[in-house]
C-alpha cells in the first residue's frame, strides 16, 4: 500500500518552517516514525514519516494531538510542593535541588523505617526509561519496580497464552481471508501496537469485513456484514455461532476433546 505526500521542502516554504528533524511518537507504545516542524525554536507541527517502516507516514489522531500536550499551558516546567492541605491546589514553585534533595529525603527516611520493599519506583505509559528505572533501584536496593506494563501487558499476554497457547497478535501481513471487528472502534482507538494502518491495509488488499457493533461506524460503514445488535445480546451471538460451528463439524474435534476445560459440558 502506498501513501502520497507533499514535498517537505516546499511545505517548509508555504509554511515558514525553520527546519525539521524526524523522531518518532510516543502516545502509545507503537513508536510510530514522525516528521517534527520547527519554528522560532518551537516545535509546530507532527505528521507521519512515510520512509518509516511501521506507519509508512500514516499518523492516529493521538500522534497529530501530541504538539498539543507539548505546549500545553497547564503542563509543568518547573518543580512545585504543596502548602495547602491536600485538595487546595496551594503550590509553591521550587528548585530542582530543593526538589531533588526532598525526594531523596523521603526515600531514605521510608527505606529506613519501613524497610527498602516499602519504596516502589514507577512510572507511567509512554515514556520508554523502563532501564533506567530498574537501575536505579538496583542503585538503591529496591527489588520492587511498577510500569503501567505490569498492569496492562503482563496479564494481556499472561491469560492470551494461558487460554489460546499464544499471544494474541492479529496476522494482517499474510492477507486474512476474513476479518471480525467486534464492539471496537478499530480506527479511531485501539491498544498500543495495533495500527490502524495495517487493518485498512487488508481490506483494500481484500479482505473481508464482519462488524458486530449497535452503532454505525466507520468501520461499521465499510463492513461487508454489519451484525447490529442490540445491547448486551453478544452473548447470544457467540453462542449461537459457536453452535452452528459444532452441529456443522466446523471446528478441531480432537483439539477440542483434548484442550478444551468441560468440553463435554459445553456440547
Amino acid at each position: 500500500m502506498e501513501f502520497q505526500y507533499s514535498n517537505i521542502q516546499k511545505e517548509m516554504e508555504v509554511y515558514g518552517y525553520d527546519s525539521y528533524t524526524k523522531s518518532f511518537c510516543r502516545m502509545c507504545h507503537g513508536g510510530c516514525g514522525v516528521i517534527v516542524f520547527v519554528k522560532d525554536g518551537r516545535a509546530v507541527k507532527i505528521k507521519g514519516d512515510p520512509d518509516c517502516p511501521i506507519n509508512h507516514g500514516t499518523l492516529c489522531s493521538k500522534g497529530i494531538a501530541s504538539i498539543q500536550l507539548a505546549h500545553n499551558p497547564n503542563r509543568l516546567t518547573h518543580p512545585v510542593k504543596r502548602i495547602g492541605p491536600k485538595a487546595s491546589n496551594q503550590w509553591q514553585r521550587i528548585s530542582w535541588d530543593e526538589a531533588l534533595d526532598t525526594i531523596a529525603e523521603r526515600m531514605l527516611h521510608y527505606k529506613e523505617k519501613y524497610g527498602v520493599e516499602s519504596v516502589v519506583p514507577g512510572y507511567g505509559t509512554g515514556r520508554d526509561y523502563e532501564g533506567g528505572l530498574y537501575r536505579f533501584s538496583s542503585s538503591f536496593g529496591c527489588p520492587t519496580v511498577l510500569t503501567a506494563g505490569h498492569f496492562c501487558y503482563g496479564p494481556r499476554l499472561s491469560t492470551t497464552i494461558s487460554t489460546i497457547g499464544t499471544n494474541a497478535v492479529v496476522d494482517y501481513p499474510n492477507d486474512p481471508k476474513c476479518v471480525m471487528v467486534w464492539g471496537n472502534n478499530t480506527v479511531l482507538s485501539n491498544p498500543d501496537e495495533y495500527k490502524g494502518e495495517n487493518f485498512s491495509a487488508a481490506l483494500d488488499r481484500g479482505s473481508k469485513l464482519i462488524c458486530v457493533d449497535p452503532k454505525r461506524t466507520r468501520i461499521a460503514a465499510r463492513a461487508n456484514i454489519w451484525l447490529q445488535l442490540r445491547p448486551t445480546t453478544d452473548a447470544a451471538l457467540a453462542l449461537g455461532m459457536c453452535h452452528y460451528i459444532i452441529q456443522n463439524n466446523l471446528h478441531d474435534k480432537e483439539f477440542c476433546e483434548k484442550y478444551v476445560h468441560e468440553w463435554d459440558k459445553f456440547v
